[in-house]
């Protein structure tokens, strides 16, 4: 039997599936010379996490992209440590709906926000994630190789959890891609 939990996933889920239909994305591939703007999705579990994310977001904006971040904490609250960082954003189980999809207003900017690069740094699996980066309309979304349809470049990290490895494999591939612009 079904638990009202898994109901509420599921309605969530479906919601999704018809939401997806009517984004509008230009789908281009970018690398770190031709991307002017990014977005960063990451979930934060340890400080160790949040220092690879934040080393990541100085390494973008050391060339010259506009970079915005936001990051899930699987919980009822944010730990005090994590609201005051500067150039972040953070959202937890209090700005989801019933149906788990985030409803607040910062959360649907950054949907809406169209990034060059939108880079999924989370090593797990969470709906209110999937759920931002199914909607973005980014041109060029990375993310660690899973099942997901929403990724244009898909970085295997094996049995590896930490956001640290994951960046770095983005960071090789991406510096590989040249650009044919001129």
């Amino acid at each position: 039997m079904k638990t009202l939990r898994d109901i509420r996933k599921f309605l969530g889920h479906h919601s999704l599936k018809r939401k997806i239909q009517l984004v509008v994305r230009k789908r281009k591939i970018h690398n770190f010379d031709t991307a002017k703007k990014a977005g960063l999705i990451f979930t934060c579990n340890s400080e160790e996490d949040f220092d690879a994310v934040k080393n990541f977001k100085k390494y973008l904006e050391e060339r010259k992209i506009k970079t915005f971040a936001l990051g899930y904490i699987n919980n009822k609250t944010i730990p005090d440590h994590f609201l005051l960082r500067t150039g972040f954003n953070f959202f937890s189980l209090k700005n989801l709906d019933w149906y788990f999809r985030p409803k607040s207003q910062f959360i649907k900017d950054f949907i809406t926000e169209k990034f060059d690069i939108l880079f999924d740094l989370c090593t797990d699996d969470y709906f209110p994630v999937h759920y931002i980066i199914s909607l973005s309309p980014a041109e060029y979304k990375i993310g660690r190789f899973n099942n997901d349809e929403n990724y244009d470049l898909m970085i295997e990290t094996g049995k590896n959890k930490q956001i640290s490895y994951l960046v770095d494999q983005i960071k090789h591939y991406l510096n590989m891609i040249h650009s044919t612009q001129t």
